[in-house]
C-alpha cells in the first residue's frame, strides 16, 4: 500500500471592514458568521480588518490571526492597508473580500491569489432605486465601476440570496457562471424576555404599554433616512403609552423634538442587542431604498417579533411569518392599526429563520463554495 499525505486544509484570508470582534450589523455580522462557519469547517482563516479593538485576537478565537492597518483607511483604501493585505496574503491560498469597496486595495496589493468576492449589498441596484440626484448618479457610477472591477478580479462571487443573485447576473454579466449563493444569517442568541423588558424599562425610565423598535447603524444611508422618517411621520402620531426606541451607532445623535421626549428614546450603540430586540412588541423597517436581505430583519424574526416594513426591507424574505408589509406612504397607518389590535402572539419565525437562514444551511452553502476556489 502506498502511503498518501492528507490534503492540507485551505488557508484563507478574510479581508473585511471592522470590527468583527464587536459587530454592529450588516457587513460586520455577515463577516463574523462567515469566520465562525469556515473555522467550523476546518478552514484556517486569518482576518485582515480595517479596524479592530485592542485584543481583538482573543475575542475572535475562530481566526488564526487578526491584522489591521495602523490607521483606518479612507473609503476602504490606503497604501498601508494594501501593504497589510499583501503581507497577510503570503500565507493564504485565497482571499475572501467582503465588499467591492475593498477590491482596489486588494488589486494594489498584487497578492496573486484567487479572490472570492462576498458581494454583500448590490450597491449599483441600490442607487438605481434612489432619486436621480447628481450625487446619487455619481455614486451609481462609482459603485458600478467598483463592482465591475470586483466581477473581473474574482474567481468566485458569493451572493447573499437568490433574489439578489438575479440582480447581480442582470447588472454584471461577468458574474454568470461563477456566482454562488450563501444566505445571510443573524448573529442572535436567546435571552429571557421578561428580564429584557425590565432592563429596557429601567434604561428609558418609563414603563410603556407598547415598545416599538428600530435598530440600525445610522451611518448607513438607508438607516439614516428611515430614522428621520420615523421621527417626522410616525412618532408624532403614536398613542400615549407607546415608546419608540431607536438604537444603533449614531442614533444618540438624532435630533428629537422636545414634544417627543416622552415617546422617543435614542439609545446609541447597545452592547446587548438581543435584549433590546427581545423587549420590543413590534419592530420597524421603514426603508425607502436598499438592496439585499437585511440582517436586522432576520434578527427581529429570530426573536419572534412581528415586523412592520416596506417591500424593499423584506426583499429576499418571502414567506417569512410575522412580516407586515406596506408602502412607505401607507406604513404609518399599518403600524397604528397593529397597535390598535391585541398584542400579537410570538410568531413561529425562529424555526423559519433556522431553516432558511440558519447556521447549518450557511455551513453547507460555504462548503459548496469552498469547492469552487482554485487550489494552489
Amino acid at each position: 500500500m502506498v502511503a498518501t499525505t492528507p490534503a492540507r486544509a485551505q488557508r484563507l484570508l478574510l479581508v473585511t471592514f471592522g470590527s468583527l470582534a464587536e459587530p454592529h450589523g450588516g457587513l460586520q455580522v455577515r463577516s463574523r458568521v462567515l469566520l465562525e462557519t469556515l473555522s467550523g469547517l476546518g478552514v484556517d482563516v486569518a482576518v485582515a480588518s480595517t479596524r479592530e479593538p485592542v485584543g481583538a485576537g482573543a475575542a475572535l478565537p475562530w481566526a488564526s490571526r487578526v491584522v489591521a492597518p495602523s490607521r483606518k483607511p479612507f473609503r476602504g483604501f490606503s497604501l498601508d492597508w494594501a501593504r497589510v493585505i499583501r503581507e497577510a496574503a503570503r500565507s493564504a491560498d485565497a482571499l475572501i473580500v467582503a465588499n467591492a469597496m475593498l477590491v482596489p486595495a486588494v488589486y494594489v496589493a498584487r497578492t496573486g491569489k484567487p479572490v472570492v468576492w462576498d458581494t454583500n449589498e448590490c450597491q449599483s441596484l441600490h442607487y438605481r432605486r434612489l432619486a436621480p440626484t447628481p450625487r446619487n448618479r455619481l455614486m451609481l457610477l462609482v459603485w458600478t465601476l467598483l463592482e465591475r472591477l470586483a466581477a473581473r478580479r474574482c474567481a468566485v462571487a458569493v451572493s447573499i440570496g437568490d433574489v439578489e443573485a438575479e440582480a447581480w447576473r442582470r447588472l454584471h454579466p461577468r458574474l454568470r457562471g461563477k456566482l454562488a449563493t450563501v444566505d445571510h444569517a443573524p448573529l442572535a442568541r436567546a435571552v429571557d424576555q421578561v428580564a429584557a423588558r425590565a432592563a429596557l424599562v429601567a434604561r428609558i425610565g418609563v414603563e410603556p404599554q407598547r415598545v416599538l423598535l428600530f435598530l440600525g447603524t445610522m451611518t448607513a444611508k438607508h438607516n439614516a433616512a428611515a430614522a428621520r422618517w420615523l421621527l417626522r411621520e410616525l412618532a408624532p402620531r403614536l398613542p400615549v403609552g407607546t415608546a419608540l426606541v431607536m438604537c444603533g451607532p449614531g442614533s444618540e445623535q438624532l435630533s428629537v423634538d422636545a414634544a417627543l421626549h416622552d415617546t422617543v428614546f435614542c439609545l446609541g450603540a447597545v452592547a446587548d442587542v438581543d435584549s433590546v430586540v427581545a423587549a420590543a412588541d413590534l419592530c420597524l423597517a421603514p426603508l425607502a431604498s436598499g438592496a439585499g436581505v437585511k440582517t436586522k430583519v432576520l434578527h427581529y424574526l429570530w426573536h419572534g417579533r412581528p415586523v412592520a416594513g416596506t417591500p424593499v426591507a423584506f426583499e429576499g424574505l418571502s414567506g417569512a411569518p410575522g412580516l407586515h408589509v406596506a408602502s412607505l406612504d401607507q406604513l404609518c397607518g399599518l403600524v397604528l392599526h397593529l397597535l390598535d389590535a391585541p398584542p400579537p402572539a410570538r410568531a413561529p419565525a425562529r424555526e423559519w429563520v433556522e431553516q432558511h437562514h440558519g447556521r447549518e444551511r450557511v455551513r453547507e452553502q460555504w462548503r459548496h463554495v469552498l469547492q469552487w476556489i482554485p487550489r494552489p
